[in-house]
């Protein structure tokens, strides 16, 4: 199937012809059949890999190829080419959404990055810079200019600063990663607390800004960003990025990969060092209305559908299926233009089947104008579709097996790959999150209490909080821990954290051996539930009665078990044989 993209944004057009992609992508292939060969760039062609999102997975001889999706938007013609390059170039024939609204197909052959490259180029999306040392994908809030406290839509903001960076010198060999989100209000869907730059829309006297915090990450070393500016107009917001980019980039730590993130810098210079050594380097550079700094994308902009809903237009009525009441109530939000909704597809930790991309292409397409958006909890969105429309769209993610209610709750686990193919992975955490969705699915009334039924769970596969486990209302990351002669996989739990507004660390409180979390985490759940006070949440209530006390709770789960009493400790979840760490190596910069 070969779908061409229609939409008139830049961002969504055909680059097969345009010079510089078509040579960008010819050049890989180059570089990869030369190194096959045993030359080429030798030792430089792994950077060199990464720039262009190809990704080495723990499998010998198979990559991961990560494909930007800017600000998270995506047309049906783009969905379609995503599933068309899984399933003919990723053996499983599966897509994964991350934490980063980004697409993921796994076990690709290296040869084969090019041609997906060239496929995903007819629609106007690329993996150039999604992995590696540059500024990676770029996201924000999916319900931008859509949802009731939305101050406006900083999509095109978004996409303005993707584009300028795309290819630009200034971040082709940065000290490390450089993350950037946008939030289109204070709820700060964007999770700005955690990012390299955090920017909130703002207004202030009639004038459309930004709010804009930086040195925010995750990983080993995770911390909260700092307010650099209260506010900027809209107009300054690529010479702020670039301004600290530049003196991160000067500044930055180079020889330690594990200390070369702007947090580090921000954290040994102070904010007051930092911000004066901004301010100089932001003077050097052009004017905001200089023709280097692009304009923002105002076609991205989207207007109300014209015609109403396609019940009204086709007059085909769809009766509701069972579960449409649970589904509306749990996976869809009412925007603020009156009549029209957007809907949450759940994609169970992540993963989507190339099959079910093609549908929902054609579902998003009937039902929802054609708008689609990934989200940074591993998720479809699907936005501008009519009130009468909602049992259709129902009826056909249920044909699709995606139908599933209760997103954005503690049903709804996020993981990262984990173990299952990440180098640097130790435990699986795609299992993990699979065995905690079927017991939350299938428990006892607890998880519907509703402060329950709000909790997040995030699950990283090790310390480097791919799956975001530091802003978890219950958190994990995966260990390895000993007993004897032996390994068994195990999880470090965090309680109380938070990726938005002012933002919080999750509190590290115990390791527990994987095959008893499941159980852990029902007993937890039951004491909060038990000994809250009316209203208080997780977090508080953790707070509240101390560490010591919920170790306490959890007791029973932290002992290690000997091999001869139960060797199924010993098994990762959804593994078949014994945990070990000898298939790890060394990581490429992951997320």
């Amino acid at each position: 199937m070969v779908v061409k993209a229609v939409t008139q944004s830049e961002y969504a057009q055909d680059k097969t012809s345009d010079p510089i992609w078509k040579a960008e992508i010819d050049h890989f292939e180059r570089q990869v059949h030369a190194w096959r060969a045993g030359g080429g760039l030798g030792d430089d062609f792994r950077p060199f890999r990464l720039q262009h999102g190809t990704y080495g997975q723990r499998q010998q001889n198979r990559q991961m190829v990560r494909i930007k999706v800017p600000h998270g938007t995506m047309t049906p013609e783009m969905l379609h080419a995503v599933a068309e390059c899984a399933e003919l170039y990723a053996p499983r024939k599966l897509g994964h959404v991350t934490t980063r609204q980004a697409i993921q197909l796994h076990f690709v052959m290296l040869e084969d990055a090019p041609k997906v490259m060239r496929r995903l180029a007819e629609v106007g999306i690329t993996t150039r810079e999604a992995c590696g040392n540059t500024v990676r994908n770029i996201t924000a809030d999916p319900l931008s200019g859509i949802a009731d406290d939305c101050v406006f839509d900083v999509t095109p903001y978004a996409e303005a600063a993707l584009r300028y960076f795309l290819r630009n010198p200034i971040n082709q060999k940065m000290p490390r990663k450089f993350k950037i989100s946008y939030s289109a209000s204070a709820a700060d869907r964007g999770m700005t607390p955690i990012h390299d730059v955090g920017l909130t829309a703002i207004e202030r006297d009639g004038t459309q800004g930004f709010r804009v915090v930086i040195g925010g990450g995750l990983g080993a070393a995770p911390r909260i960003a700092e307010l650099l500016h209260e506010f900027i107009p809209v107009e300054e917001q690529l010479r702020t990025i670039e301004a600290v980019i530049r003196v991160w980039d000067r500044l930055g730590e180079r020889r330690n990969k594990n200390k070369a993130r702007l947090k580090f810098l921000l954290a040994k210079l102070g904010m007051d060092e930092f911000r004066r050594l901004y301010e100089a380097e932001k003077a050097t550079l052009p004017p905001s209305f200089d023709e280097q700094y692009r304009e923002p994308d105002f076609a991205l902009i989207e207007d109300e559908p014209a015609g109403g809903s396609h019940a009204s237009r086709s007059g085909e009525r769809v009766s509701p299926r069972d579960g449409f009441d649970v589904w509306r109530r749990t996976n869809t939000v009412r925007q603020k233009q009156a009549g029209w909704y957007t809907a949450y597809v759940l994609l169970p930790i992540g993963d989507v089947r190339a099959a079910q991309m093609h549908a929902l292409a054609e579902l998003a397409r009937t039902y929802a104008n054609g708008h689609i958006r990934t989200s940074a909890t591993q998720n479809f969105v699907l936005r501008w579709v009519h009130e009468e429309d909602l049992p259709a769209l129902h009826a056909g993610l249920v044909d699709i097996g995606l139908a599933e209610d209760h997103a954005m709750t503690i049903r709804d686990v996020m993981t990262c790959p984990g173990a299952d193919t990440c180098s640097i992975g130790v435990t699986s955490s795609k299992g993990l999150g699979t065995e905690l969705r079927a017991r939350i699915a299938a428990g006892n009334g607890k998880y519907s209490d509703p402060l329950v039924n709000d909790l997040k769970i995030k699950i990283s596969g090790c310390p480097n909080s791919c799956g975001q486990h530091h802003i978890a209302d219950i958190g994990f990351f995966g260990v390895a821990i000993r007993s004897g002669e032996r390994q068994l996989p195990a999880f470090q739990m965090l309680i109380g954290g938070s990726g938005q507004v002012e933002g919080r660390l999750g509190q590290m409180t115990m390791k527990i051996p994987a095959k008893y979390i499941p159980d852990a985490v029902d007993t937890l759940v039951g004491a909060y539930i038990d000994g809250r006070t009316e209203g208080e949440k997780l977090p508080q209530w953790a707070e509240r009665i101390g560490k010591p006390r919920v170790q306490e709770i959890l007791a029973e789960y932290k002992v290690v078990p000997e091999f001869t009493k139960d060797p199924m400790a010993y098994v990762d979840w959804g593994q078949n044989k014994l945990f070990t760490l000898d298939d790890m190596g060394e990581g490429e910069c992951a997320v």
